[in-house]
């Protein structure tokens, strides 16, 4: 399947705002734009504008789910951090576990070490598996060195939680290459009808009407809708030291 490519130049998340910028505009040249091409500006170029502008705006936003995707990898990121001290701890008590089932250097946590260094999602969820797997088999042993249920509960809570933000983060952005695919079929249908409304305002007002063709000028429209945005907040200025 051929990939979809915008026919616009404008930011993605941008087009819907422009549109309703135009809109107004259409609204308020109708009877000179009707007057301009009597077929094409009929109260059914109104409603199909409408309807294609709602299917727009229904979408889901691209950049809602970009944030999504961050907030997957925000919270793997911060399982990382709490996995050294457990597996530090677990080493030192395997090392002194008597008769264990498998050799200390078998039992994953130096594969679950590296893979947790190395970003290895994949890598550290099978090391932390075979972890708790030899856990579970030497349980009592490990007890008796200081292996508190609550510490394997730990390990158990990574490794799950681990699995559950991988498989999500996976769907997330499998769902916004699909969305972003979709998004551009729609945006598109929509700025077939813009298309044509910029160029026949442009050429209804370029000679006589320099402000209102600056409302079909597509550059114009994406200052208007860039100057709109909320500023970005400025980060607070650290104390002298």
């Amino acid at each position: 399947m051929k990939a979809v490519t915008p026919r616009f130049q404008c930011p993605i998340d941008d087009l819907v705002p422009i549109a309703r910028l135009l809109r107004v505009s259409y609204e308020r040249d109708q009877k000179e734009l009707a007057a301009l091409l009597p077929d094409d500006y009929t109260p059914a170029f109104l409603k199909d504008y409408d309807q294609r502008l709602a299917v727009a705006n229904a979408l889901v936003s691209s950049l809602a789910q970009r944030a999504t995707g961050m907030l997957y990898t925000a919270r793997i990121q911060a399982l990382y951090q709490v996995l050294p001290e457990l597996l530090n701890f677990l080493q030192a008590r395997v090392r002194r576990v008597e008769t264990p089932t498998v050799l200390p250097k078998a039992f994953g946590i130096e594969a679950a070490r590296k893979a947790r260094n190395a970003d290895n999602h994949s890598g550290l969820e099978a090391a932390l598996k075979l972890v708790l797997q030899n856990v579970a088999a030497n349980a009592a042993g490990l007890a008796k060195k200081g292996q508190q249920p609550a510490d394997t509960q730990k390990l158990q809570d990574v490794y799950d939680a681990l699995v559950d933000d991988t498989t999500s983060q996976g769907a997330s952005m499998s769902t916004q290459k699909n969305l972003t695919q979709d998004n551009l079929e729609v945006l598109n249908h929509l700025y077939e009808a813009m298309q044509h409304l910029l160029a026949d305002g442009k050429a209804l007002y370029a000679a006589s009407n320099r402000a209102k063709a600056q409302d079909y000028a597509m550059s114009q429209l994406m200052k208007k809708v860039s100057q709109a945005r909320p500023p970005k907040p400025v980060p607070p200025v650290p104390p002298a030291a």
